[in-house]
């Protein structure tokens, strides 16, 4: 009777949170720059191969641990209940919750330089981040514009922007609370539906 060949011991999801938690703590003392695989195993106490099993190189681990600081842990899942007003309501109010806490803004201003300080990394870091949300947003977009919710001739590329923009604004201007920033999003959310549904 042949073996059943072992695959390797299973990865600890301990190890895997330490990981992420040492890199998140890396971003916010010294940014995006600070963060190197060795570095990182240092302080998860694990050895660096544990974090190329896991990752091939530094923007992937850093996509993970800031999606992860979030909540989310694959593409982005926008609700679908048939209204696209409440839906994106919904969406802006986890993404206000999310903003409202410094810790979180802080790990994503350090994204935010590193896109502007290397050319590949921000590269990288655009395809773990930035285009599936926005790819999700626009197919949402598409769904509503499809049964009739909103126009069919919007420009849902340039609506997608504008939330996505918005958001992004919010991690660059001061830090402010969530009751502000939802009040922000709920102003976006009825300037653009007035339109949409025009």
């Amino acid at each position: 009777m042949d073996e059943v060949p072992r695959l390797g011991r299973p990865r600890s999801q301990a190890t895997h949170d330490a990981i992420l938690n040492a890199v998140r703590d890396i971003l916010l003392t010294g940014g995006y720059a600070e963060v190197a695989m060795d570095r990182v195993a240092s302080a998860a106490g694990v050895g660096k191969q544990s974090l190329y099993r896991r990752w091939p190189s530094k923007a992937p681990l850093v996509a993970e641990a800031v999606m992860a600081a979030y909540g989310q842990h694959g593409p982005l899942q926008l609700p679908d209940t048939g209204d696209i007003e409440a839906d994106l309501r919904t969406w802006l109010q986890g993404q206000a919750v999310y903003l409202g806490s410094a810790r979180n803004i802080a790990l994503s201003r350090a994204l935010a330089v590193a896109t502007a300080d290397n050319p590949l990394d921000a590269d990288a870091l655009y395809s773990q981040l930035a285009d599936p949300n926005h790819d999700a947003l626009v197919r949402r977009l598409q769904a509503a514009a499809q049964s009739g919710d909103i126009r069919a001739d919007a420009d849902l590329e340039a609506v997608a922007d504008a939330i996505i923009g918005a958001t992004v604004y919010r991690i660059l201007t001061r830090v402010r609370t969530v009751e502000e920033i939802s009040k922000r999003f709920d102003g976006l959310v009825d300037s653009l539906i007035g339109g949409l549904r025009a």
